[in-house]
Formats: C-alpha cells, sequence, structure tokens
C-alpha cells in the first residue's frame, strides 16, 4: 500500500501517512470499467427446407412428349407391315428417355434435401451413401437464379451460391419451388449475420 499524496510505502489499512501525515481516507480513483463482453448471437433455429421439385423438369416432359409423337408418326407413316416386335420397339424407343427423364427426375428428388437456418445452409445429397454439406452465411457473396421458360411458367428454379468456402465454393439448390423467394430469403439473413458479426466486433 502507497500513500495517495507522496506515494510512500504505507502499513496495510493505515489511516495516515507516517512521512506527510496525508489521511488516506480521501476520494479513491474510480475503477476501469471491465470491457463490456459481447453478446452472443442468436440461437439457430430453422427458416426453409426445400427439395428438387418435378416441375423443374417439364422442359424434359415436353420434348419427350415431342419425341413419342414423332417416333409415332414416323411409324405409322413409313413402316407398313406391323408386328408385336415393331410395336415393342417403337414403344421402347418412345417411351425410353421419357423413362429415363422420369427416373432422374426422382432420384433428385428423393436424394437432395436442402435446409436454410439464421446461422448456415445446409445441403444433403444421396440416400444409402450420403454427404453432408454446410455453409456459414457470413461467407457468402453473391446469389443468382436460374430459370428456363417452362420454370419461369411453373415458378421453379435453380439458386446458385458463390461464397469464399473453400470446400464448396459454388453452391447449386437445384430445382426448388419459389427460387426468387428462396434467394431473397438468403440475402436477408446474410445481410443481417453479418451486421451482427460486425456489432459483436466492434464492442
Amino acid at each position: 500500500m502507497t500513500c495517495r499524496l507522496c506515494s510512500a510505502e504505507l502499513e496495510p489499512k493505515s489511516a495516515f501517512c507516517n512521512r506527510c501525515g496525508a489521511s488516506q481516507d480521501g476520494e479513491r480513483p474510480a475503477k476501469a470499467f471491465a470491457p463490456a463482453t459481447p453478446g452472443t448471437l442468436p440461437p439457430e433455429e430453422t427458416l426453409w427446407t426445400g427439395r428438387y421439385s418435378l416441375r423443374a423438369a417439364a422442359h424434359l416432359w415436353l420434348l419427350c412428349a415431342l419425341w413419342i409423337l414423332v417416333v409415332l408418326a414416323v411409324y405409322l407413316r413409313f413402316v407398313e407391315t406391323r408386328n408385336a416386335l415393331g410395336n415393342g420397339l417403337v414403344l421402347a424407343l418412345g417411351v425410353g428417355p421419357a423413362l429415363w427423364s422420369l427416373t432422374q427426375a426422382l432420384i433428385q428428388k428423393v436424394t437432395q434435401r436442402y435446409r436454410l437456418t439464421n446461422h448456415r445452409l445446409f445441403t444433403d445429397r444421396g440416400l444409402l451413401s450420403r454427404r453432408h454439406d454446410e455453409l456459414e452465411l457470413i461467407r457468402i457473396d453473391d446469389i443468382a437464379v436460374r430459370q428456363n421458360l417452362l420454370q419461369r411458367l411453373f415458378d421453379v428454379g435453380t439458386v446458385t451460391v458463390l461464397s469464399t468456402d473453400t470446400s464448396s465454393p459454388r453452391l447449386e439448390i437445384e430445382g426448388i419451388e419459389h427460387p426468387l423467394a428462396v434467394k431473397e430469403q438468403i440475402r436477408v439473413q446474410v445481410r443481417a449475420r453479418r451486421a451482427r458479426t460486425t456489432y459483436l466486433e466492434t464492442l
């Protein structure tokens, strides 16, 4: 303990200084305030979930329908002698692409899942073996939406997310419903996440 006036060494709890006689009961220097403890981010909650929509493949259904009509027209126009084998081959040739497209679309619908929270964007791919990716919203740099004409009519499309994440610099959320609304929701959450982080860093 030292004297508040002359800085001489004092005995603990001394009321007066032995050197200058100054009272030690005067006003003490104010204590420095401890720095404010940064607040925590709000709890993570799910804001949106989505899957691949079969309507996203509407252009393929249209092309398949046109292909079936072309095959059928060529068969009826140029093949005069028809039998069961020929009918089966034409059926397979016409319907095969449509079945293939439908199968691929169903596989995408079953194996692709997306989830957006106020902190991260999650992507799950796979059925038996599964790949799980997550992207911090604060790392997102740009968001875009891609739609063809039929997808615009059915309000489906693909949202492309560009980020600084090394494992997923380009993430495509394929064939989802209401892609423009999802894009806007992601953008709002990215801005809110950055605003909260900037505020906490300035405390």
